[in-house]
């Protein structure tokens, strides 16, 4: 494919700037805002961009941009404040930010337009720069973006050569991630149940058995394990109360619309799980039939506003503004204790016979539909619908796609996937005439990527990430290896995050920290290795073993940034360890030790939150003691705590370093966390 620049590209010629002013918040920046004139798809979606110059004094000759999983407006970082907030980091760390609407959400259209726009937004912002800083000096340029804008990271960097001088794609996808990453995790989850998934919680929590498989029966098992093999964390089931089916229900439409005779062969044709009627597939199927028995629409309901700016979810700005949907009250409720986790709803009877859509939630006798609406259309196919109409709630499709993995077997470079292949590497299940996985993959990138990069790369995946597996950078690392470019590229793991990348709102703070800090660094330490020859930290080390990916225990021997804490509790007549028994009023001793890897910096804080109640904020006095090889800094915290009240407590420390030991700059804090078990009597 020949690389592609916004120069040679006449679509794009026509640039213009329609505002363009001071602002002195969120620190004092001049605000560009513009697009491209004759770049409207379908009446809209034009090209458009914000650019946030810092002054004079504070600018160092760069530009960081962003792109984001789905393609949003151009004014969602706006939206952002404190660690969050990716345009005061940028203005405060000497670049000025671009971010662009990335041509808008549409669908049918070339997924090149995706680099395209954003390529000739970031080039269109070097004209902008030079005039402002009154300057012939290029501006040195870096992307970067997480999940779906790992997605487009990476694209950009495969389909073009000169724009962009690094890029950090995080939580990073692959070709085969979507949706065939959140299928085999969601058939785990409902096999499991919530009384397995909390056996689950409790063998990996600390003091426990360390056996994910322990108490589970032997469909549980095999399911759980199959979920493991293809890559999700062992100790990442505490996200399972919230993680939800991830984007899966988002990504329906593109298998219906491009092989909609999966979710009939599914059930009816030999190799497919639903054609056995023996298999958990069948034993949960429900086809509840009632009628309709309310229509209830939005003006009648209150609705709340949401923000919609994370990797997590920014999809969902894709699907605003169509036309509402109605929620739905039925005359009898589905069977008691059935599976019932984003149902189909179908029209049997009356002027909407024949409609149909998702389900996000049934509370009792009340439906309400998914927005995801049969994809980016968003149009209301239920208007005609009225009180007595037949309907019918149907988890088929739901539990058909929890086993779409199965039958999507892409090449031996997805090792994960070996085990539904035979002796000889063929696949067992009966698979599906295309990788729909790939189509969606390109859709996301404007190209299939493949690793062939040009710039510098630092990669950040998390090890807990419940969206996109942690093998998914190594895939990556070995596909830019294939090219002959290693040199060019780094891959960090960050220990205990997950995927959503907010760090003002944490899912489950007991068990999560935020990787804002590392990836804030990373940009840095790219532009350091881009402007001034500075090489990066080395790659993390890790193992990848039957889809895990591991780091060794301490800090010497993992690499990377991150900080790395080890902890112990004690009493006074039991030893330390990873978990004590206590009694009420007795005194409770916790040490730990944080490690930070060789030239990663110093420590910063250490604080414990001992009964859960998410306040980490009384800082521990760190004991700073001489550095293993290996390491740049070493301190010991120790500290005691006396329980009023019997149970069980898990204690959490969590840490944070700095390259500079500067607890001051809020955006470049690597944080980590560990564990301890307490039970009082």
């Amino acid at each position: 494919m020949a690389l592609y620049h916004p120069a040679n590209d006449p679509y794009f010629s026509e640039p213009y700037i329609d505002v363009e002013e001071e602002r002195l918040s969120p620190v004092p920046h001049i605000y560009v805002h513009g697009g491209f004139r004759g770049t409207e798809l379908d009446g809209t979606n034009e090209v458009r961009f914000c650019f946030y110059f810092p002054d004079k004094e504070a600018y160092e000759d760069r530009f960081f941009q962003y792109v984001s999983p789905a393609p949003e407006d151009e004014h969602e970082s706006e939206r952002l404040c404190g660690e969050d907030d990716k345009i005061s980091f940028c203005l405060t760390h000497g670049a000025y930010y671009v971010v662009s609407n990335q041509g808008g959400f549409v669908v049918g259209h070339d997924p090149s337009r995706l680099y395209k726009s954003s390529s000739a937004s970031a080039e269109f912002s070097r004209e902008v720069a030079k005039r402002l800083y009154q300057t012939d000096e290029r501006p040195f340029g870096y992307i970067f973006g997480g999940s779906g804008g790992s997605f487009k990271t990476m694209g950009a960097m495969e389909a073009t050569e000169g724009i962009w001088d690094g890029a950090v794609p995080y939580v990073m996808a692959n070709p085969v991630a979507a949706p065939n990453v959140f299928a085999s995790r969601q058939r785990a989850a409902r096999v499991l149940g919530e009384k397995g998934l909390q056996k689950v919680m409790a063998a990996m929590e600390p003091g426990g058995s360390g056996d994910i498989y322990e108490g589970l029966d032997e469909l549980q098992r095999a399911a759980l394990r199959e979920a493991t093999a293809m890559g999700f964390p062992e100790r990442a089931w505490f996200c399972h109360p919230f993680m939800g089916d991830g984007a899966l229900m988002v990504l329906v439409p593109s298998v219906y619309r491009l092989f909609p005779a999966y979710f009939q062969d599914f059930w009816e044709k030999e190799g497919y799980e639903g054609a056995d009627p023996v298999s958990d597939a069948m034993r949960d199927r429900m086809q509840h039939v009632t009628t309709v028995k309310e229509v209830i629409y939005e003006e009648e309901r209150v609705q709340k506003e949401e923000e919609f700016t994370s990797v997590d979810n920014s999809w969902f700005n894709t699907l605003l503004g169509g036309e509402p949907l109605p929620q739905i009250r039925m005359n009898d409720l589905p069977p008691e204790g059935s599976y019932q986790y984003h149902c189909r709803l179908r029209v049997l009877s009356g002027a909407c016979k024949g409609a149909e859509i998702n389900i996000a939630e049934i509370n009792g006798d009340l439906i309400t539909l998914h927005p995801e609406n049969n994809g980016a259309w968003n149009v209301n196919p239920f208007r005609g619908l009225a009180i007595g109409d037949e309907i019918m709630v149907d988890n088929s499709d739901a539990i058909a796609m929890q086993f779409f993995h199965r039958h999507q077997i892409p090449d031996k470079s997805y090792e994960v996937y070996d085990q539904f292949r035979d002796e000889e590497g063929r696949p067992i299940p009966a698979q599906l005439p295309m990788l729909i996985a790939k189509s969606i993959a390109t859709s996301g990138a404007g190209l299939l990527i493949d690793g062939d990069i040009h710039g510098k790369v630092i990669g950040l995946c998390s090890l807990l990430d419940e969206s996109a597996y942690p093998w998914h950078g190594d895939w990556y690392r070995k596909a830019v290896a294939r090219h002959g470019k290693s040199e060019s590229f780094r891959l960090y793991y960050h220990d205990n995050s997950i995927h959503d990348d907010r760090a003002g709102y944490l899912d489950d703070p007991q068990h999560q920290v935020d990787y804002l800090g590392t990836l804030h660094q990373a940009l840095l330490d790219v532009a350091a290795w881009v402007e001034k020859g500075i090489e990066p930290l080395p790659t993390v080390n890790y193992t990848v073993k039957d889809g895990q990916v591991s780091v060794p225990a301490t800090a010497s021997e993992r690499g990377g940034m991150q900080p790395v804490a080890d902890a112990l509790v004690s009493t006074a007549d039991q030893p330390a360890g990873e978990k004590v028994i206590a009694a009420v009023g007795e005194i409770v001793r916790f040490e730990a030790v944080i490690e930070v890897p060789a030239n990663a910096g110093r420590v910063t804080k250490a604080a414990w939150d001992y009964e859960c109640t998410n306040d980490w904020s009384h800082s521990e006095e760190l004991h700073r003691i001489p550095a293993n090889e290996g390491t740049a800094d070493r301190v010991i915290v120790e500290t005691s705590h006396i329980f009023s009240e019997p149970g069980l407590y898990y204690p959490c420390l969590k840490v944070q370093s700095n390259r500079k030991g500067d607890i001051s700059d809020i955006f470049t804090q690597c944080r980590n966390l560990k564990r301890v078990c307490v039970e009082v009597r």
